[in-house]
């Protein structure tokens, strides 16, 4: 950081792990020392926090690692439904196992041997989905950590021996370890050449089976123990199986076999469709013979090889297959001319017998008035005496006799005086004089009488008599229709819906399961139709929801596969509707996806530090392109964190704390990060993991203790004339806290003194109640800040959330106030020490410097002392950090270069 014009002296020493918040090219900062015994086991000491390198610790944090103190390996493997564990170590728990939506089940990421030993303990883990479920992720497990060596004796590392690995006596007793709960047996832990063993002469937990064992050694039995089964093959589908009591269970959610049907479906799951389900069809009654109906994609086809029924014939077979022969076969016979009269016969034993019922044709008789011989002529070849009278004509009928006289030439004469036939007319009289009574006519001409029937839903009518004494149309009447299946006699038969017209089940449709496509890219879409009362049926594609702006249609509608295209990007309705001879309809509808066409954007670059003191981590990030969103997940949650949208934004640090934290070093976390298309959605690239201890502020202020407190700066700016009041104003000093706890000032003093101190030319201050150091922060104090003609932007008013900075105005005593007293002269000594002051070495040094420099032009007040009058050399074994510090290790927006958007100031 810059203060203007003012020159800067910096040195900054770590005692603790402080990997921070890098930027610009600044150094890295280490943990300091590292253990000596680098071949050993990597294990943090509990009373040498200081010697685990972030790589130590992200070995030991990962979850494939071995853990390396004589436990079992994590042996990575096929991954095994139903046992609650992470098998191929990828991270997820029985990922691809099937489930039940809604149960739970206890789950463990770590290695297997370990489990519910020690400190590991088992998470939960819930099956998601509709129908078919699959394991969520496995939440709250706790897996192994680094043996710590603790008083209380934990087994962080899981390996059923604590400590195992520490530091012990030889002789001392041994320890019991391991578990005697369920199937497992205790063992001992004793001391060799001064560490404790493994655990040895235990029987370890395994992994629980369902027989009624404790295997686990959890104290609970078959707990959570779950399995598939049933048949995945046609339309089967698998269940879970539960264990109980040490057997497993029913089935619960398996779709089992049924018997196969013709209906496009392996219903008896054999892996095949609609064999055996053909069927006979028509009868085998009289002349008819039976034929078969095949199934062909899940419907029944037309009747094949049957032999139909046809009108009745005298012949002595059952032409129309109702179990009777010649039946009511029956035909007119004989004559109506003269006196003869027609009969009938009857078919019997395939031939018409004799005609019954009729007048056959007899002798002529010359009496004048029939043709008994029905030959047409009455009385022919009959001759007369003349002047014979006889009477003449007829008085049949209308008709009336008269007399003829026969002739000399002995014929008859004319009848005279008769009334002779005329054309008969249906009108209730013998016109024609033959006997018979409007011949031909059903009816008197002009006379009405009612029509129809009244029977079901008919009704009658009138119908008239016309001229030729039939009677015409029956008007106003209603007649009877087909049968049809309504609840009513609709063919006036006195039945309603008779002869089977009422369907007996509804047709069956099946739609496809909904589809994804891009926009412009066709899905086929097979669906299937069928009637159970095996009658044809016919099928018909609509599209009943569209995106705005879309027309697209399935080619072809009527068929039960159809293509679809979409033209516009979002959800399409489609349904299917299936009609059966009996006009029943039955739809169901399936939903096509289409997505406009991805170009999944490039994974951007992100890097974050090791560490984040205040939970607060910043992700540096690629510049974000346009069109792009930036996404950002914690710990494999399903939804980001946060979501950066602004062009050209190349950095992020969340406005509140990501997650619990801990003491350094901290809790380990994860941060995934993708880039997502702003037009397409779920256009996104692959993620980039980062990972980051998150650590605890601690809120109790403590006092400083030896390498809590360093100097980080000293800051001279000669604004006026020297020597006079305003030369030395913005005379300052930086004191960085390395702690993550308050630390109280009060009750400790600072001093300077130039050279060797010899001249009295020294300056000191005592720390009052209000001195604290912000916990990983930074305590500046000036002299005279409002004299100062420089600008110092950073300081103050307090603000801990922006830098952790507590500002004092710098009151020190001492003699040669205005002297321009930082001469340079070698010597020189900063020194923050323990109670008041009271001389330049009273109290027990808290942090100390020595200043070495000796360029030449460094030795007159009023000097620019920028990065070149020399070094403050630490007392201690650790070396500075370098210029330009202050700030830098804790300033979020020193990690970024060239921050946009530049909000950090």
């Amino acid at each position: 950081m810059r203060l203007g014009a003012a020159p800067l002296f910096f040195a900054l020493f770590v005692l603790v792990p402080a990997c921070t918040e890098r930027g610009g090219d600044r150094p890295d900062v280490s943990f300091g020392p590292l253990d000596a015994n680098l071949d050993a086991p990597a294990r943090l000491d509990a009373n040498r926090p200081d010697t685990a390198t972030d790589a130590d610790l992200d070995a030991w944090s990962h979850p494939d690692a071995v853990i390396p103190d004589g436990g079992p390996d994590r042996t990575c493997m096929t991954e095994v439904c139903s046992n609650g564990l992470d098998d191929d170590c990828n991270g997820l728990v029985d990922d691809g196992c099937s489930c039940v939506p809604g149960d739970t089940m206890a789950c463990f990421r770590g290695a297997a041997g370990h489990r519910s030993r020690g400190t590991c303990m088992d998470g939960t883990m819930t099956c998601t989905g509709f129908e078919f479920g699959t394991w969520g992720p496995c939440t709250g497990d706790v897996i192994e950590a680094m043996e710590t060596c603790d008083a209380a004796g934990l087994d962080e590392d899981c390996d059923g021996a604590p400590n195992d690995g520490c530091a012990c006596s030889d002789g001392d007793p041994a320890l019991p370890c391991g578990t005697d709960v369920g199937e497992c047996v205790a063992g001992v832990q004793t001391c060799v050449g001064g560490t404790r063993t493994a655990c040895t002469g235990e029987t370890q937990p395994v992994a629980e089976t369902c027989d009624g064992r404790d295997e686990d050694c959890d104290g609970r039995i078959d707990e959570s123990l779950v399995r598939d089964c049933g048949s995945s093959v046609g339309g089967c589908r698998m269940g879970v199986a539960t264990c109980t009591a040490g057997a497993w269970g029913v089935c619960v959610g398996e779709v089992a076999a049924s018997t196969e049907a013709c209906n496009g479906t392996d219903d008896d799951c054999d892996g095949n469709l609609d064999e055996s389900t053909d069927r006979a069809c028509g009868v085998d009654t009289g002349a008819c013979a039976v034929g078969v109906e095949h199934c062909v994609s899940g419907a029944y086809a037309a009747c094949a090889g049957a032999t139909m029924p046809v009108a009745e014939s005298c012949n002595t077979i059952d032409d129309d297959c109702d179990g009777l022969v010649d039946e009511a076969l029956v035909r007119a016979c004989g004559s109506s001319v003269g006196v003869c009269r027609a009969g009938t016969e009857t078919c019997a034993a395939g031939a018409f017998g004799t005609c019954t019922g009729g007048v056959a044709a007899g002798t002529e008789l010359c009496e004048g008035a029939n043709d008994e011989d029905c030959d047409g002529t009455v009385d022919e070849a009959c001759g007369c005496t003349g002047g014979q009278m006889r009477p003449c004509g007829s008085s049949v009928g209308v008709c009336r006799p008269g007399a003829q006289t026969c002739s000399a030439l002995g014929s008859w004469g004319g009848c005279v005086g008769s009334i002779d036939p005329s054309a008969e007319l249906c009108n209730g009289l013998d016109d024609d004089c033959d006997g018979t009574t409007d011949p031909g006519c059903q009816c008197i001409t002009g006379t009405m009488r009612a029509c129809g029937s009244s029977v079901g839903a008919c009704m009658p009518g009138i119908e008239t008599c016309d001229a030729t004494g039939h009677y015409g149309p029956c008007a106003g009447a209603t007649g009877p229709s087909t049968e049809v299946c309504n609840g009513r006699d609709d063919d006036c038969n006195g039945v309603v819906d008779d002869g089977n017209t009422c369907p007996r089940q509804p047709p069956l449709a099946m739609c496809p399961a909904a589809r994804s496509t891009a926009v412009g890219t066709g899905v086929s879409l097979v669906s299937m139709g069928s009637d159970p009362d095996g009658g044809s049926v016919s099928f018909a594609w609509t599209v009943i929801a569209r995106p705005a702006g879309s027309s697209a249609m399935p080619v072809p509608p009527g068929a039960a596969t159809t293509s679809f295209t979409p033209d516009a990007a979002g959800d399409y309705t489609l349904r299917m509707c299936v009609t059966d001879d009996e006009s029943v309809v039955t739809c169901c509808t399936t939903t096509v996806t289409a997505t406009a066409t991805c170009a999944v954007p490039a994974t951007p670059t992100a890097t974050t530090c090791a560490s984040s003191w205040d939970r607060r981590p910043i992700v540096e990030l690629t510049p974000l392109p346009s069109n792009v969103a930036y996404e950002l997940y914690l710990d494999g949650a399903s939804t980001p964190y946060a979501t950066v949208t602004t062009v050209g934004q190349n950095y992020f640090r969340p406005a509140s704390e990501l997650a619990a934290g801990g003491p350094p070093p901290g809790v380990r976390a994860s941060i995934a990060v993708r880039a997502c298309r702003t037009d397409v959605a779920g256009c996104c690239s692959p993620t980039t993991t980062l990972s980051v201890n998150l650590i605890d502020s601690c809120t109790t202020p403590r006092a400083p203790g030896v390498g809590d407190v360093v100097f980080s700066e000293y800051v001279i700016d000669g604004d006026g004339a020297c020597p006079g009041a305003a030369c030395e104003a913005g005379e300052a000093f930086e004191l960085t806290n390395l702690t993550n706890c308050p630390i109280a000032l009060q009750g400790n003093h600072f001093f300077y003194c130039n050279g060797s101190c010899a001249s009295g030319s020294y300056r000191w201050m005592d720390f009052q109640a209000g001195d604290v150091i912000p916990p990983r922060g930074v305590y500046v104090a000036i002299r005279a800040q409002a004299l100062s003609t420089c600008g110092y932007p950073f300081f103050g008013p307090d603000d801990p959330s922006l830098f952790g900075l507590r500002v004092s105005t710098l009151a020190m005593q001492g003699t040669g106030l205005a002297s321009g007293w930082f001469t340079n002269s070698g010597g020189g000594s900063f020194r923050i020490a323990t109670g008041a002051y009271a001389s330049p070495t009273g109290g027990t040094t808290l942090a100390s410097l020595t200043y070495t420099g000796s360029n030449a032009m460094c030795g007159s007040a009023g000097y620019d002392a920028v990065n070149f009058c020399g070094d403050l050399t630490p007392t201690g074994t650790f070396g500075p950090l370098g210029t330009n510090q202050l700030g830098r290790l804790w300033q979020p927006c020193d990690a970024v270069v060239a921050p946009n958007p530049s909000m950090c100031r």
